[in-house]
């Protein structure tokens, strides 16, 4: 589980861009079970990689989307932002929106190319 955190941990640029810095954080944030500021970081980075139309970046929060909540899941599974906790309230996990947003995000940014 572990693995799949430092797997977009290493996509991130030495460059110390904002978007670095966002995804620095958040992994540091998810880390440390502060899982609310990781994803809000997460969603900031994803904005960022818009902005700039780099559809890689885009994927990558696409996976670290999926990454951390496979780690909230397996650490944390009573955490109102586990997949458990928002089946028993039948609700929408944020970070299913946020991997599908940013599935959608690449497209739209690729098809602008």
């Amino acid at each position: 589980m572990m693995d799949n955190l430092q797997k977009f941990a290493q996509e991130v640029d030495q460059n110390n861009d904002t978007y670095s810095q966002l995804m620095a954080i958040s992994q540091e944030c998810i880390k440390n079970a502060h899982y609310e500021t990781a994803y809000h970081a997460l969603c900031a980075a994803l904005h960022y990689a818009q902005d700039i139309g780099d559809e890689h970046r885009v994927k990558v929060v696409q996976e670290a989307a999926k990454a951390q909540r496979d780690w909230i899941d397996a650490h944390a599974p009573k955490h109102r932002l586990s997949s458990q906790s928002t089946l028993l309230r039948q609700g929408v996990s944020l970070y299913d929106t946020l991997a599908k947003q940013a599935a959608t995000l690449a497209l739209l940014i690729r098809t602008k190319k």
